[in-house]
């Protein structure tokens, strides 16, 4: 049996991370047992004074496909890039060898690692090739892939051809992460969530405004309240989806998933996180595409906190202690991981990020939530510990 007692200033303990001052986190067999004062003198302790221990990082939505196409598009509009099977990122994947594609995805996996995230979940493309292709990447790193694969999307393909095509991806895959509200039938995706009650079910939903104003001209609704028909798990972006919609995804047992500095830097506004608090809704943060946006959560944190003030012109309108809980917790939650990670409680896997409180960047600090959402960055980051165990960055 092995047992080892972790000793640090801070620790941000249990689904609420509360801040504990001067305790012991105790670990046996890579679980968290005890978090608190005293321990027995016979425990192994490893003194880590000075700093704090946080949760590892949930990242609730990625795109790690395009793990090698960094600043690919930048200044271009979400269509041209993103969304057409002819836009810049579908081309650069095509060119792509296999292993190729599959060395610069574990690089992006990699990274997510050394920036102290623990789990991601990926919509990824190219059907079932590009489920195991993103297998074979993450094969042997300590990171959960949650992998959303999807179907063809060509407007020549029948119904059963998809459906057939979808029982082949979700016996593989942990879900369906769809493009949008018109990539396949309605009916098809209420069939498939009714035959995998325990896969993942997401979509993109109302993340430019073009598209959203065409939903609402050509059917009358916005894009989630479309999508709410066939009860996916989780929409992602949500970018212009109005308040009333938020109400019915939030009495539909709907989360939410904002990647406010994708849709920052493609120019496709900003999501309403204050509303989103104040209603209720529970929702995660992720990264987004890997071309436009390191997966470096501490980043995602300061921005969304930080543009959510600002938006709403009140520095008070949403708390730090949420942000952060967004990062961790609540998209564990939405990943349904969150009996094993998203936060530091005894029976749960013991994976911590160890900031160093000693840094020019954190000395002097006064909260120690706020100064994790809005100054910590990955240079902060002294150790990360994966089910007890010191994770090598070389690895």
């Amino acid at each position: 049996m092995t047992r080892t007692a972790f000793h640090a200033t801070c620790v941000l303990a249990g689904d609420d991370l509360t801040v504990q001052q001067d305790c012991y986190l105790l670990v046996e067999n890579g679980s968290i047992v005890f978090i608190g004062n005293p321990i027995s003198s016979e425990e192994n302790v490893i003194d880590m004074r000075g700093k704090l221990l946080c949760p590892m990082f949930i990242n609730a939505h990625t795109h790690v496909g395009d793990s090698g196409a960094k600043e690919l598009g930048v200044g271009l509009p979400l269509d041209q890039v993103v969304t057409r099977s002819d836009g810049l990122k579908h081309k650069f994947l095509r060119s792509l060898s296999s292993e190729t594609h599959i060395e610069m995805m574990r690089h992006g996996l990699q990274e997510m690692l050394r920036n102290g995230i623990i789990a991601a979940a990926d919509f990824r493309e190219q059907g079932l090739d590009g489920v195991r292709a993103l297998r074979q990447a993450a094969h042997g790193l300590p990171i959960r892939v949650i992998v959303l694969g999807r179907m063809q999307e060509n407007a020549t393909a029948s119904e059963a051809s998809l459906e057939q095509e979808a029982h082949s991806l979700l016996e593989e895959a942990d879900g369906l992460g769809v493009r949008d509200v018109t990539s396949y039938p309605p009916r098809l995706l209420k069939k498939l969530r009714q035959e995998y009650p325990n896969r993942l079910f997401a979509a993109h939903a109302s993340e430019d405004l073009p598209s959203e104003r065409l939903s609402r001209q050509t059917t009358g609704k916005g894009q989630a309240a479309r999508l709410l028909e066939w009860q996916p798990n989780f929409l992602v972006h949500l970018t212009h989806t109005p308040p009333e919609e938020i109400a019915k995804m939030l009495n539909a047992g709907v989360s939410a998933v904002a990647c406010p500095r994708s849709n920052g830097i493609l120019g496709d506004g900003l999501p309403d996180l204050a509303n989103w608090a104040q209603m209720g809704l529970r929702f995660g943060l992720g990264s987004d595409n890997m071309m436009f946006t390191a997966p470096d959560m501490l980043r995602e944190m300061d921005y969304a906190s930080r543009m959510t003030r600002g938006k709403n012109l009140n520095p008070a309108i949403i708390q730090s202690h949420k942000i952060l809980k967004a990062a961790t917790i609540e998209g564990a939650r939405i990943l349904k991981l969150e009996n094993e990670l998203g936060s530091l409680k005894p029976g749960k896997r013991a994976c911590f990020i160890v900031f160093d409180l000693n840094t020019p960047n954190l000395t002097y600090q006064q909260d120690v939530v706020s100064a994790i959402v809005h100054r910590a960055t990955p240079a902060d980051i002294a150790a990360i510990y994966i089910d007890g165990n010191l994770y090598s960055q070389e690895q």
